[in-house]
């Protein structure tokens, strides 16, 4: 009965080992996600390369194929040494953001938006709102 109890116990862990290691090897392949200032850093290197215009139908997600009217560029070195994460991606751009492809499946892994066509994030118009209420609080 120990046997028994003992070789399940070995076949659950090497199972548990091989779904591990393949799981490993799938997350080794995703690309991570870029921070802001990466993202940024991106869209300033491809300022100068030139746009693609952007496809009209279906537009480029991520985690899906790219679409065969986009014809992809490898980034290059300017960008790769500033974003290491980028060294073995493709790219498009296009008017207003960069899409970021993986060359083994052709498969959208990030959308950066162009900072040139998008300007700074921080601006709203509801940037103060929560202050205006203050003055509406009754006194105690």
């Amino acid at each position: 009965m120990h046997q028994l109890i003992r070789g399940g116990a070995i076949a659950v862990a090497l199972l548990g080992s091989v779904s591990f290691a393949a799981a490993q090897r799938t997350s080794g392949d995703v690309h991570p996600n870029l921070t802001a200032n990466q993202q940024q850093a991106v869209s300033q290197g491809l300022a100068s390369s030139p746009s693609q215009p952007a496809p009209s139908g279906e537009q480029p997600q991520v985690g899906n194929k790219l679409p065969d009217s986009m014809s992809a560029q490898s980034v290059p070195g300017n960008v790769t040494d500033q974003v290491p994460e980028t060294k073995n991606l493709l790219f498009v751009k296009l008017p207003d953001r960069i899409v970021l492809i993986d060359p083994d499946n052709k498969l959208v892994t990030q959308i950066v938006m162009d900072s040139a066509t998008t300007g700074s994030s921080t601006t709203g118009s509801n940037t103060g709102g929560s202050t205006t209420n203050t003055s509406d609080r009754p006194s105690r």
